[in-house]
């Protein structure tokens, strides 16, 4: 029985995906799970795996062709097309006496991907595009005007990574980091312009989010003194690549205090309100063309070691532009931290169809009064936003106690045990 292969919805947010390659041609034997083809979304590049196992009959959606989510892009089963040869043209002198040469037997032949060379359009440069390389590759080369032609990628299939570029420009002589003769991409003093398609996507979701989410907010203060000692103490015999950071720390924090709080672990789609047994973390990560979410997944279980090993993987997807396609859907929640750029004050935006988001500002030094006297603090503003249909400022208020206590006390590897029973959805 034959099997269709659809476009996936590789993101919560994904309307549509660019085809970028098949790693298997027509003709093949495909197991379930083996990597498939790869897709280009508004995020990201991402690797697919079969859905089916069978010869692959047909393939509907070439590289390079964007489709909706949905679409059917490939027949797994059923009968392979037969491919007729065509007949090669006579030769001059046979086109003249009329006499023709024998055709060869028809057979069976298995159609093959053409490999197409990129063309470049006019215009166009290695700076910026016509090479395989990952979209923060891409950007990072093109505000340095760096030749991405001159660079061998490391990534799947030899595409080119942000880290290849930067250990491509750490490695140029002074005179080399930067080629003058080729101009910077001309952005026009005035009226409109195009938005990239991260951005696109970007401002779709946050109209959304904006438009159809009664959002409120509360703001308050941590004192992490006793949060930073703690962290000095676990990191003491780590190496620099093991290494926890407070954004480890925080997401501990935040994933084991929302097991007392379903109803900020919630989602509410249209299809009505879904409450979260486990604690899937959204972390904001921002990328020279926009943000990207990706989710660390069941982080109320995790160690801090772990929680911080996850979050450097994902980083380095990040930038190179590569995510499994289990890696930016099902979060439940999300952290958006902007301390370390020196923000003292923010609120995010809810990324549906999540009920909340924290935003973590700047660590700063603080007085504090103590017993009748000041003392120095270490104080961290952080913004809980919330969708007012399903939470309201009581519980809100619980949380930020509860995530004060935890931190304050600097006991990370506490968990307190659930104070609801939340059903499997």
């Amino acid at each position: 029985m034959p099997e269709e292969i659809i476009m996936p919805k590789l993101s919560d947010t994904m309307l549509e995906g660019t085809l970028l390659k098949w790693f298997r041609h027509e003709g093949d034997y495909i197991q379930r799970g083996e990597t498939l083809f790869e897709v280009e979304t508004d995020k990201a590049v991402l690797e697919v795996e079969s859905s089916a196992a069978g010869v692959l009959t047909q393939i509907l959606v070439q590289g390079g062709e964007k489709v909706p989510v949905g679409t059917v892009i490939a027949i797994v089963g059923g009968e392979l097309p037969e491919v007729v040869p065509q007949q090669e043209p006579l030769p001059e002198g046979a086109q003249k006496t009329g006499q023709a040469k024998k055709p060869h037997a028809q057979q069976k032949e298995t159609p093959q991907l053409k490999v197409v060379p990129h063309k470049k359009e006019a215009g166009e440069s290695a700076f910026a595009g016509g090479v395989h390389a990952s979209p923060a590759a891409k950007s990072y080369a093109a505000e340095r005007r760096i030749d991405l032609s001159r660079i061998a990628g490391t990534g799947i299939g030899g595409m080119i990574t942000l880290k290849d570029v930067r250990d491509y420009r750490a490695h140029l002589p002074s005179r080399e980091t930067s080629i003058p003769d080729i101009p910077a991409e001309s952005v026009p003093a005035e009226g409109t312009t195009v938005l990239s398609t991260m951005r696109k996507a970007i401002a779709a979701t946050v109209s959304h989010s904006k438009r159809t989410i009664p959002h409120f907010y509360l703001s308050y203060d941590i004192d992490m003194t006793a949060a930073l000692k703690k962290l000095v103490e676990l990191n003491r015999d780590k190496s620099d690549a093991d290494t926890i950071t407070i954004n480890d720390v925080l997401i501990k924090a935040v994933a084991t205090t929302l097991k007392n709080y379903p109803y900020l672990n919630a989602l509410y789609p249209e299809g009505g309100l879904l409450l979260k047994k486990e604690v899937n973390m959204g972390i904001v990560i921002g990328l020279p063309e926009g943000l990207i979410i990706p989710v660390l997944k069941s982080a109320d279980t995790l160690a801090l070691e772990d929680i911080s090993r996850g979050v450097k993987k994902l980083r380095e997807k990040a930038e190179a532009g590569k995510f499994s396609s289990d890696d930016l859907t099902d979060g439940t929640f999300t952290i958006s931290n902007l301390g370390m750029l020196g923000v003292a004050d923010f609120a995010a935006i809810i990324y549906p169809p999540q009920t909340a988001i924290l935003a973590i500002s700047t660590i700063k030094d603080t007085p504090v009064l103590k017993d009748g006297a000041f003392i120095p603090a270490k104080m961290m503003r952080v913004t809980l936003s919330m969708d007012h249909r399903v939470v309201d400022g009581i519980s809100a208020s619980n949380f930020r106690r509860d995530l004060t206590r935890y931190l304050e006390n600097g006991d990370f590897e506490t968990v307190d045990k659930p104070c609801c029973i939340v059903e499997d959805d």
